[in-house]
């Protein structure tokens, strides 16, 4: 007998003196002390999975799920900018403090409206992976959360504005059929790059290319035949609050 309480401490990996009350409390409703930890086990897990598909099946509309200060500079964050890959950059993006970026990147992930995304780059004589925090454009509710954030004010220097420099590595991928996407350089590609950006498959590029491309460069995306209905209600909605400033 005594080796079956032996037995269950290993298998549980608890002290003495902690199977002892798990004991107690089995004994206590009528079950076995293995009944009482699967049933206790069980009852667990499912609540946490409850938990889980609530959150994963929530509508996050303005309305009920508003989304806090933090919240909404963090969105506002990630979604104008490129290259926000840690928590200290984020942190410099908004102006928080690094655990309250933290804290609002972990909420919005839990929520589904922001991820990473790993991807693989070339660097000096090899390779490097890289994770960079992008908004979730499928999500449920998500043209309610990002009109919540669309006013936002970054503090400055990190307020948007003209992006210069060479085109971010993460939309390298965007522009297969060029020979080096990383020769390609903003403004001097601007109009080449809002063609791709902003005609392409990735929302959360056309959404960069949206606030940190020249203004003549979303004008002449606007003017080609090939933009679709929907990008040019982007760029249009981007013109008009450039040209109202930021409130």
């Amino acid at each position: 007998m005594a080796a079956q309480p032996l037995e269950a401490q290993l298998s549980l990996r608890i002290s003495a003196e902690e199977l002892g009350r798990v004991t107690e409390a089995a004994h206590a409703s009528g079950a076995t002390v293995a009944q009482f930890v699967r049933e206790a086990v069980s009852d667990r897990c499912g609540e946490v999975e409850k938990d889980w598909r609530e959150a994963a099946g929530a509508d996050l509309s303005a309305d009920d799920h508003p989304l806090t200060r933090s919240e909404r500079l963090m969105l506002a964050a990630v979604t104008r900018r490129a290259a926000i890959s840690s928590i200290a950059a984020a942190s410099r993006a908004t102006g928080l403090s690094w655990s309250a970026a933290k804290a609002a990147l972990d909420s919005l992930s839990r929520r589904g409206a922001v991820r990473q995304r790993n991807s693989t780059q070339s660097w000096r004589h090899g390779v490097r992976e890289r994770s960079v925090w992008e908004p979730v454009m499928s999500l449920p509710g998500c043209q309610k959360l990002q009109a919540q954030a669309q006013h936002v004010h970054l503090p400055t220097p990190d307020e948007p504005g003209d992006f210069t420099g060479p085109l971010p590595p993460q939309f390298w991928s965007l522009f297969w059929s060029h020979p080096d996407p990383s020769s390609l350089t903003l403004p001097a590609d601007a109009e080449f790059v809002a063609n791709r950006l902003l005609n392409g498959p990735s929302p959360h590029a056309a959404l960069w290319a949206s606030v940190r491309l020249p203004v003549h460069a979303l004008e002449s995306c606007l003017k080609l035949r090939s933009t679709q209905p929907r990008t040019r209600d982007l760029i249009i909605n981007a013109l008009s609050h450039r040209s109202e400033g930021p409130s």
